[in-house]
Order: C-alpha cells, then sequence, then structure tokens
C-alpha cells in the first residue's frame, strides 16, 4: 500500500522541490495501482464498549454490503472480515484521487470477557456495523449479599 504524506512546501526551495517530487511520483503510483485490490491494515476501524452484561463493537464499514461480511467468535477472539468492491469506473474515465480502500480485509480483537457466541447479534446500518457481544454468565459481575 502507498500511502502519501502531504506537507506545505514551506521549507525552502529544495524541500519544496522534494515534497513536489513525492506528490509527483504518488500521482504516478495513483495511476498504476488503480485496479489494483488493496486493503488497509487498520479498516475497519473498530470501537469497542464494555457495559455490565455485555459489550458492542462499532466498525465503520462504508461501502460495505452485508452480504459481504462475516463475523465469527472463537474463544475470546472476534473476527470481522469480508470485502469492500471497487467502484467500476465509466468508460473513458480515470481516477484523480482514489483513497477509498477496496478488497478483502479481516480485523480480529481479543475481546476481554467470555462471550455468549450463539446470543451475538450484528446489524449494519448507514455504513456502521454494530455487534452486541453478550457476556457468558462467568463473566457478568456478581452482586454478593452480605449477611
Amino acid at each position: 500500500m502507498v500511502m502519501r504524506i502531504h506537507r506545505a512546501p514551506t521549507y525552502g526551495s529544495f524541500l519544496g522541490d522534494l515534497f513536489s517530487l513525492e506528490q509527483e511520483i504518488g500521482n504516478l503510483f495513483d495511476g498504476f495501482l488503480a485496479d489494483r485490490v488493496v486493503s488497509s491494515p487498520g479498516f475497519p476501524a473498530l470501537d469497542l464498549a464494555e457495559q455490565q452484561n455485555e459489550s458492542v463493537l462499532t466498525a465503520e464499514l462504508p461501502g460495505v454490503r452485508k452480504e459481504d461480511v462475516r463475523i465469527s467468535v472463537q474463544d475470546d477472539v472476534l473476527t470481522i472480515s469480508g470485502e469492500r468492491k471497487a467502484p467500476v469506473l465509466p468508460e473513458d474515465s480515470r481516477w484523480i484521487r482514489n483513497e477509498t480502500p477496496a478488497g478483502q480485509f479481516s480485523r480480529s480483537l481479543t475481546l476481554p470477557h467470555e462471550v455468549k457466541a450463539d446470543a451475538v447479534t450484528a446489524e449494519l446500518k448507514n455504513g456502521i456495523l454494530r455487534v452486541i457481544l453478550p457476556k457468558a454468565e462467568t463473566a457478568r459481575p456478581k452482586e454478593i449479599r452480605v449477611k
């Protein structure tokens, strides 16, 4: 994956020319790599919040259809995988900028507690995946009554 850092050329003529060259090389690779499948290692972005009886995971999946997402829980590891299809350009078109990663993705996350795997639910709405991970009975807090 080619990553580019954009800097304002304010460090003198030599560095300004160097940064311009970096941008030109980046533009060359944009055209060369436009048809390749690229998956970002940080995609999808994940957030995990723990509540008393469950954890809620949200993942940003813009442009991904629910049919193209797979979720699995094994032991204490949650895996979200799937594929975001590359958009098809009309004939006689070319990318000027294409920063949206396309292709297969997979993210695994070690959960902070045991999960009732058969009670996990997931919903993909407006590009946000929400996964409810109910805690197993052994992972739920127990209230101890004082005698």
